[in-house]
């Protein structure tokens, strides 16, 4: 790596770029060596960590100083922390301890995921059916267990779905930074006032990936909302591009809401998609949410009913993540240790501990 990555979506100021640069060596609480400046947004630095006693790698991140004056982002990271801690699964990532620096700054020491953005996969071409199918199943996966803890992403998107290097392609879902998530039903904070990010007129998300009831408010989006955005997803993994061609967002979001998506073969000829999956996603892209699945489960299983019309079997698809009930054991079994240290107070999130996956643009 000659250098740090910026990261579009506002620029960081020098002021920030100045404290990450001195970040860079230090060690955090006894515990985190930082090694070295991977990113840059414009209200975060995101840094490559040493965990001293394992010797893993670690994702560190760093609220800048000017971002710590926007009671809104800080509300985003609040959401992503209590994601990030209470979804406990392989296709989500990881959220370990949340703390402060000497001079108040908020950090969260987070999984360090290697691998690239779906959207960066997407762009290379058409995904082959099996491997789409793969793929669109861990992140209905990921959604079913954050659906099951009340939390609804609200920005499901390629780039916010991560393909991890390895010998099992494994994918995680991260940024729950837009995320509905059902604060009173933690106990990080007793405070009773919070602002909601579903204020008559705003919209949240990214418009390519936007359901059309959004049109209706935030306070009509459920977690049929982010199944829709798996269609969209699932759509672009077969065919090699949007369902859609508007450009300019209140167009797009026009198509969304009264546009039908092309048959795949029509929007890219040459094409050859199994009809029972283009059937899935057809159904996750239907304009009512009540004509969608109900939920993640229902998505899983005509997924995995799509595929066997076509001969396709679960173990050649490569389809658990992780591959067996040994590696899921140990994954539970990291996590839960994890989990024992926290409720000794080594990870505990305080009144107002908040930080959160960087924030990337759309």
């Amino acid at each position: 790596m000659t250098g740090p990555m910026v990261l579009a979506g506002g620029q960081a100021s020098s002021a920030a770029h100045e404290r990450a640069m001195t970040l860079i060596g230090r060690t955090l609480l006894h515990r985190y060596r930082i090694e070295e400046l991977i990113a840059m947004g414009g209200i975060a630095a995101v840094f490559r960590a040493t965990k001293l006693a394992t010797g893993e790698d670690v994702a560190v991140k760093v609220l800048h100083p000017d971002a710590e004056e926007l009671p809104e982002l800080i509300e985003r990271f609040e959401r992503e922390a209590i994601a990030g801690r209470h979804i406990f699964h392989p296709n989500v990532a990881a959220v370990y301890e949340i703390n402060q620096l000497d001079d108040g700054a908020w950090f969260m020491v987070m999984e360090f995921i290697r691998g690239i953005t779906l959207r960066k996969l997407i762009d290379q071409g058409p995904i082959p059916p099996p491997r789409a199918a793969n793929i669109a199943r861990q992140i209905a996966t990921a959604l079913n267990a954050a659906h099951d803890f009340g939390i609804v992403h609200r920005d499901v998107k390629p780039l916010n779905i991560m393909v991890l290097d390895g010998p099992e392609e494994r994918v995680q879902l991260i940024d729950f930074g837009l995320a509905k998530v059902p604060i009173e039903q933690f106990s990080f904070t007793d405070e009773g006032s919070r602002r909601s990010l579903t204020n008559a007129g705003v919209l949240l998300g990214t418009m390519a990936y936007m359901a059309p009831e959004a049109a209706l408010g935030m306070r009509s989006v459920d977690r049929r909302a982010d199944l829709y955005a798996l269609g969209i997803i699932l759509y672009e993994m077969l065919a090699g591009q949007h369902p859609f061609t508007a450009v300019e967002p209140s167009a797009l979001f026009a198509q969304h809401r009264s546009t039908e998506p092309p048959p795949i073969a029509e929007r890219s000829p040459g094409i050859v998609v199994p009809p029972a999956l283009e059937a899935v996603v057809m159904r996750l892209l239907a304009k009512d949410p009540d004509h969608r699945f109900p939920h993640a489960r229902a998505v899983l299983v005509a997924l995995d009913a799509a595929m066997q019309k076509v001969g396709a079997r679960d173990s050649s698809l490569g389809i658990a993540a992780p591959a067996s009930l040994r590696a899921a054991a140990s994954f539970i079994e990291r996590r839960t240790s994890r989990a024992v240290l926290a409720g000794a107070g080594i990870l505990f999130f305080t009144l107002g501990g908040v930080i959160a996956w960087l924030l990337v643009s759309r």
